[in-house]
């Protein structure tokens, strides 16, 4: 800790003072390089330092922390309330040990917020990040109706619980409102937003299965070792307006060399790629240019069928396979119903469309029964022409969106996955089942089924699980590499998603970036995957968009795929969508 005025008699009793509450004299508790002009300053810091360390199982925050931004969730607002969460266990359970602290936070507090010249206050969190400051100092803020809710939901976290359940909390406060907020949406009117009972937290303890990277691999290392550091009010004033300005871009900053040790684990945590070395730097020498310069693609069959040594993430993906299976098996009659109808469906446009028609001539196969016309009638046709149609094969692509969004859909989809792949193999037609996600610069590729593979290995789509972001256009494209060299003259790519493209941007300090100039989001984002379904469309791929998010997405949706695109609120309804759009495109 750094001292200002250079009291190295007054730091070393700080430091003191911090190994003394956390109880811990192994650990480097102080480890913040911030300077302060105020001794109650330092004081408070050093205290809650220490009682961070002595109070919270940062092992635990972390987990939960990485899975829930690999499931989707926008790291600098999950920080920001898992900050304000623990800040407030941390200094209710110091105060009840050490009750002289209040006074020192009082006095800490209301040095700090005299030095800013501004409050940034224009987003949410930092709202109640300056109300709760002004609550500690013994004052009372006022607030906007939605803060104010919001707080309220925060304060009945019941400080006392062991860290699982209030991590928990947090995650039913994000759900109940910060979803809603970060997609733009109106949530002031307190009919709109969502309550913890229409919130489904079967999966909650997913997180206890991940598996943590070494401190110097871990990619939001940086992030987390801040949010165990620092205290609530050093993000509330004028120096953090850059930083919330950062974060809005989803920019994670990481050494070079951190992202290659990332590079290095990429099969430890989605499986050995099933595409060797010179084949994926073929691919993304040709396709990860302009906005996808620096990433790179991982194409595999998952832990659960390459070679994968990492024990959590195969025990996680088995559990989801189960789950889905055993969502499936709850109206396993329903679904063979369907699959049986689509196959019988399929089939019948298949063999009407097959079927040769007879045409009668002038010239061509003479037709015995009509040879006596020859001679005896003005109708000359006695002959017959036998017209083969000459529409050609199909080949179809899936393409599943399994990104972090699509996690409370991952049961309905893995299914109806199933049920096209096994209708689809049963008449015949070749078809690939894929999913998509991306982690940090990669574009994770997951192929359940390919072309030529038995009717069983349909099952393998009950292993889609959802993480991450989705870098739609990168995807597309490589998708469409593997559907150009197929034979079939047909060729259909049906891609299913419930959002816009939205991934991370990487970058290696604050002035220059491994990736691209700009995130992977908004504009940027849709344009490039609009960009993609056109080039596939141009040469000969009949591209079809099934989107099944919130309709203040649905001009996203509709630029990307033009007409040829699908809105609908229920899932289980993907197979019908599907069916029908495959009889128009079969009769057409």
């Amino acid at each position: 800790m750094k001292w200002i005025y250079s009291d190295y008699e007054f730091e070393n009793r700080i430091n003191n003072l911090s190994w003394t509450i956390s109880g811990k004299y192994d650990e480097d508790v102080s480890i913040s390089n911030q300077d302060y002009n105020s001794k109650e300053v330092a004081m408070y810091f050093a205290i809650m330092a220490g009682a961070r360390h002595k109070y919270i199982e940062w092992d635990l925050v972390k987990k939960y922390i990485i899975n829930r931004v690999k499931g989707g969730y926008d790291l600098s607002t999950i920080l920001s309330l898992v900050q304000i969460v623990l800040n407030k266990v941390v200094e209710s359970k110091v105060m009840i040990d050490r009750p002289g602290v209040e006074d020192i936070r009082s006095k800490a507090y209301k040095d700090i917020i005299s030095g800013f010249s501004k409050i940034y206050n224009e987003d949410i969190l930092q709202k109640i990040k300056y109300a709760n400051v002004l609550e500690g100092m013994g004052k009372h803020p006022v607030v906007d109706g939605l803060t104010r809710r919001i707080m309220n939901s925060i304060k009945e976290i019941d400080v006392n619980k062991n860290i699982v359940d209030i991590l928990q909390d947090i995650d039913k406060v994000y759900l109940m409102y910060f979803e809603q907020i970060l997609q733009g949406e109106d949530i002031n009117k307190e009919y709109n937003y969502k309550t913890k009972d229409n919130i489904n937290f079967d999966t909650f303890s997913d997180f206890m299965y991940e598996e943590l990277y070494n401190d110097e691999e871990n990619f939001i290392e940086n992030e987390i070792q801040e949010l165990s550091s620092s205290i609530l009010v050093e993000s509330i004033g004028e120096m953090s307006i850059k930083e919330s300005s950062n974060s809005a871009n989803r920019v994670i900053y990481v050494d070079e060399e951190m992202v290659n040790k990332i590079y290095e684990k990429i099969e430890h945590y989605y499986g050995k790629s099933y595409k060797n070395k010179s084949e994926i730097k073929k691919i993304e020498s040709k396709n990860c240019r302009g906005v996808h310069e620096g990433c790179r693609i991982h194409f595999t069959d998952g832990v659960l069928r390459s070679e994968c040594s990492n024990v959590a993430q195969i025990k996680y993906a088995t559990r989801q396979k189960e789950n889905n299976i055993s969502k499936f098996r709850d109206k396993v009659k329903t679904h063979r119903r369907n699959i049986a109808k689509l196959k019988d469906s399929l089939s019948r446009i298949l063999i009407e469309e097959s079927e040769s028609s007879r045409v009668y001539s002038d010239c061509g196969t003479v037709y015995a029964s009509r040879a006596w016309r020859a001679s005896r009638s003005n109708n000359n046709k006695i002959f017959y022409k036998d017209i083969v149609s000459e529409k050609g094969k199909y080949v179809i692509d899936i393409l599943l969106d399994a990104s972090g969004s699509q996690s409370r859909n991952q049961a309905n989809v893995a299914t109806q996955g199933y049920i096209i792949a096994r209708a689809l193999t049963m008449v015949g037609i070749p078809n690939r089942v894929m999913g998509f996600s991306s982690f940090m610069d990669y574009t994770i590729l997951k192929r359940f089924k390919d072309y030529e593979d038995s009717i069983d290995s349909s099952e393998n789509i009950f292993e889609y699980f959802c993480a991450g972001n989705n870098r739609d256009g990168l995807a597309i494209k490589s998708t469409c590499d593997g559907l150009l060299e197929r034979g079939e003259e047909n060729k259909i790519l049906i891609v299913l998603s419930d959002g816009k493209p939205n991934d991370v941007k990487i970058g290696k300090d604050r002035e220059r970036t491994i990736r691209g100039e700009m995130s992977y989001k908004g504009n940027v984002g849709v344009l490039d995957s609009a960009k993609e379904v056109r080039i596939a469309r141009q040469k000969g791929i009949l591209v079809l968009g099934v989107f099944t998010g919130k309709e203040s997405e649905l001009g996203s949706e509709r630029l990307i795929y033009g007409k040829d695109f699908i809105y609908t609120k229920n899932i289980d309804r993907f197979s019908d969508i599907v069916s029908m759009y495959l009889k128009k495109i079969i009769r057409d």
